[in-house]
């Protein structure tokens, strides 16, 4: 299989990075540029720095990417489409391009951030940066622990990254994002008992419900989904990120199909017909969407020779 970027399956940092850019007109050949040059930066900075965790991702989403690839894109690399049920919702917001950088340190991530940024200066605009940290071990803002469930060792790879079955595309990823915004006055306001059946799980030592006590519209019992018998699967990079005003978590997935992550989304917003949704809707909310394909590292580098 091609190398994949070497952000995606790595161990999640505990500083994180989050860069949405929109494509300039007349910036393709730089952007090419930069991006064919980033793997090589991300592993001489990660040796500068001496943070070997140190990784990047560079993906594009579907607009952008007949303005820079002369392959055709992956199937099923499409925009990001919004969902709406009463006052849920799950927007979608505009962006090309998506820098994913994690370390940790948060120094050695700046550093790649504002190298990287340079590069693209006057090819992109960007659209939003994001700082994310781990808190308390895995744990999100609302103080249960995220990505329990995420794949580990070899199956990382299994779930996130396409293989020879497509090779113009092998050791490439779906990305999928949100940034939540959470309202964590009324979230804090809940008692214990309360939080633990919105999530699924208990708070103080991260045990599932059994099936007979937990809610239907549990965060868990929402996201969890078989198909075909196979539970559905993401390779996550979420991070709480914010400050004392407002606070949240990016939400980032890669996987070998963009379907799994759209399936839980719609599963989260739309519900199961029978008035379940997911209960962290009424606590926490998307304020950003996209959706976006990152190469593998050979793809990525033969953007230098691609033409203008």
């Amino acid at each position: 299989m091609s190398q994949p970027q070497s952000a995606i399956c790595a161990e999640g940092g505990a500083f994180g990075i989050f860069v949405t850019m929109l494509l300039s007109d007349g910036g393709e050949a730089k952007v090419k540029q930069a991006a064919a040059a980033l793997p090589a930066l991300t592993a001489r900075l990660a040796a500068e720095t001496q943070d070997p965790a140190l990784v990047s991702s560079l993906a594009f989403g579907a607009t952008a990417w007949p303005r820079l690839f002369t392959a055709p894109a992956p199937k099923g690399l499409a925009p990001f489409q919004a969902l709406e049920a009463g006052e849920r919702k799950a927007p979608a917001t505009p962006a090309d391009l998506f820098l994913h950088i994690h370390a940790a340190r948060p120094d050695s991530a700046f550093q790649l951030a504002r190298q990287a940024m340079c590069a693209l200066r006057g090819a992109v605009t960007l659209v939003e940066e994001i700082n994310g940290f781990r808190t308390l071990g895995n744990r999100d803002l609302t103080g249960f622990v995220d990505g329990t469930e995420n794949p580990q060792g070899d199956e990382r790879a299994e779930v996130a990254l396409l293989g020879e079955d497509d090779p113009t595309h092998a050791g490439g990823s779906f990305v999928s994002l949100q940034r939540w915004l959470h309202a964590l006055p009324r979230w804090d306001s809940l008692p214990i008992a309360e939080q633990e059946a919105a999530v699924g799980r208990s708070k103080a030592d991260n045990e599932e419900m059994d099936d007979e006590t937990k809610p239907a519209s549990a965060h868990i019992a929402r996201v969890v989904i078989e198909e075909d018998g196979e539970e559905l699967e993401l390779l996550r990079h979420s991070l709480p990120y914010g400050n004392s005003q407002e606070c949240g978590l990016y939400f980032v997935a890669y996987a070998k199909s963009p379907h799994p992550f759209r399936r839980m989304l719609e599963s989260m917003v739309l519900g199961d017909g029978q008035g379940h949704y997911d209960r962290l809707m009424d606590f926490t909310r998307p304020v950003t969407g996209a959706a976006f394909f990152a190469p593998s590292i050979p793809a990525l580098e033969r953007l230098a020779a691609e033409p203008a």
